[in-house]
């Protein structure tokens, strides 16, 4: 009893320092402290092998690009050598395992160093010794997360932190310096990002939307641009890339910010498109079984199939023979970027005549509250279309019928069919019919200005990229386009400049009107706004004259 009882006390000792340990994932050439001692001196590090962690033979971005270096364990690096030849992805200062973990800057030291992350944790010290330079690259990013960053001697603007040339922090923070010590010290951290965002076009297109953990007690507000600009939603939804850039704001303190912010890309991949060139047809041959052929048109990429042998006849088209006959198959294009598209072929019947696809009517387009149109197709003497709501197999929506009225947008398959064999195309013509958002423009306020003055019309748009300006002298009943010139600047944008406006231009109303090119929906007018200029007031006693503004 004795022994099972100092067993359990074992294990629950055990356990209680394993999860006190903090937890860090390390790859291959990591490096961490395992004494206190200069950087440039080898008998300070261990690396991680991929196995263990073993004493190191070199100093951290002596001789390699280094993922993560880690001061911790009690230690204190003294930051002695330039590091310009190699890069180090992150430093990270502390191990929050208790304890103070210190990266030290030498007296009268100015050091060059390719750490592009300088992180500081809650058990890190970032010191100087003395006066001394900490030259990170021009990209780079420090931050502190709880621990400190401060100076052992009297604080001062000689001891400093450059990204590139850009004087970023001073002990003091004060003339050409955009922050203190202090003011790094108290900012939040940036949001640890999720990871970018890469996908393939899907039909409808998807949304692909960033994201980022912020640090305990704040929130991610986003922008497209890693400083200035206006907060924004991070969302994708058109092949393409962008990148957004999150940044930490305080929840009870909006002045709060992180001093960096993190970046994350989105992009949506198009898929190749592919389509019957060729239709199925039956190869007949003697002694043989009977197999059919076709051919297929690819924007780019490689094609296969589920059966028959694939030739690349030339550029972008390809030729698929000795399907057995009666076998269904799918042709997979697959671009460079990884993507695919399928097409699905239904095999002819041999016993029937060949049946050509319809000929698309084209692809349709209409406004959001409008009615559907219709999409049409033609096929030859005797056959008629068949709609289908997938490019094989599916649901029938319409039978026997060259026009087609969807209930909404998508896209559809027009299926050949010969109304006297009832034999049908091997393939199906795919037409699309898509929805457009009608544009909106909500004007800014009316403007009062003095004669000679500038006055600013703003407009906030959606959906739309074509900008006109109109302008009405009749208090609001015609309104007649403006273009730029002497009185006018932005007429075509979304913030209009009326110029040195003279009292003439009392009373006049400006609008807007937006669209969206290529859109099926109708130009979008805006309200109007007002414009009034007031007339100075000049009051002249005896020799003295006063220009007074009239209110």
């Amino acid at each position: 009893m004795f022994l099972t009882q100092n067993l359990k006390q074992s294990v629950l000792l055990l356990l209680f320092l394993l999860l006190s340990i903090p937890v860090v994932a390390q790859v291959t050439g990591d490096y961490r402290s395992k004494a206190s001692g200069n950087w440039g001196s080898s008998s300070t590090w261990q690396i991680y092998n991929g196995i263990a962690w073993v004493n190191a033979t070199s100093y951290p971005g002596q001789n390699s690009n280094v993922g993560t270096v880690t001061i911790g364990s009690g230690n204190t690096v003294s930051l002695n050598v330039n590091i310009t030849s190699y890069t180090i992805d992150k430093l990270i200062i502390g191990d929050q395992s208790g304890g103070d973990d210190t990266l030290s800057l030498p007296n009268n030291g100015v050091l060059t160093v390719n750490i592009m992350l300088v992180a500081v944790q809650s058990d890190g010290i970032l010191t100087w010794a003395g006066n001394a330079d900490l030259h990170l690259p021009s990209d780079a990013i420090i931050y502190n997360n709880g621990g400190e960053i401060d100076t052992d001697k009297s604080c001062n603007n000689s001891q400093r932190i450059f990204l590139g040339t850009r004087e970023f922090s001073s002990c003091k923070g004060n003339g050409s310096y955009e922050f203190s010590f202090d003011e790094v010290e108290s900012a939040l951290p940036p949001p640890t990002s999720n990871g970018d965002i890469t996908e393939c076009e899907q039909n409808p297109i998807q949304t692909l939307t960033a994201s980022a953990n912020p640090p305990s007690g704040a929130h991610v507000v986003w922008y497209t641009a890693s400083s200035g600009g206006s907060p924004v939603s991070p969302t994708l939804n058109t092949v393409g890339n962008v990148t957004y850039y999150g940044e930490s704001v305080d929840n009870s303190d909006s002045n709060r910010r992180s001093l960096f912010r993190t970046a994350v890309e989105l992009t949506i991949l198009p898929r190749p498109t592919i389509s019957v060139s060729t239709s199925p047809t039956c190869v007949f041959r003697l002694f043989s079984p009977t197999t059919y052929r076709l051919g297929v048109t690819v924007s780019a990429g490689t094609v296969t199939s589920t059966a028959g042998t694939v030739t690349n006849t030339s550029g972008n088209t390809w030729t698929i023979t000795d399907v057995p006959s009666g076998t269904n198959i799918v042709v997979t294009v697959t671009d460079a970027n990884g993507c695919t598209n399928e097409l699905p072929v239904t095999a002819p019947n041999c016993a029937c005549p060949v049946v050509s696809a319809p000929t698309s009517g084209g692809n349709e387009s209409y406004c959001t509250g409008d009615a559907v149109p219709s999409v049409s197709a033609s096929v030859g003497f005797g056959e008629t279309v068949d709609w289908y709501n997938a490019p094989s197999g599916g649901t029938l929506l319409l039978l026997g019928n060259t026009t087609y009225t969807p209930s909404g947008p998508g896209t559809f398959y027009a299926e050949a069919r010969n109304t006297s064999t009832n034999c049908r195309s091997g393939a199906r013509t795919a037409i699309t019919v898509t929805q457009d958002t009608p544009s909106t423009a909500a004007i800014g306020p009316d403007q009062v200005i003095f004669t000679g003055g500038n006055a600013i019309f703003t407009v906030t748009a959606t959906n739309a990229d074509t900008y006109q300006w109109q302008v009405s002298t009749d208090g609001g009943t015609v309104f007649n386009n403006i273009s730029n010139g002497t009185e006018y600047a932005g007429t075509q944008s979304t913030a209009l400049t009326v110029k040195t406006a003279g009292a003439d231009k009392n009373g006049y109303r400006y609008r807007i009107i937006a669209s969206k090119s290529g859109s099926s929906c109708p130009p979008t007018f805006s309200s109007s706004a007002l414009l009034t200029v007031k007339v100075r007031t000049v009051i002249t006693n005896r020799r003295i004259t006063y220009r007074v503004n009239k209110e």
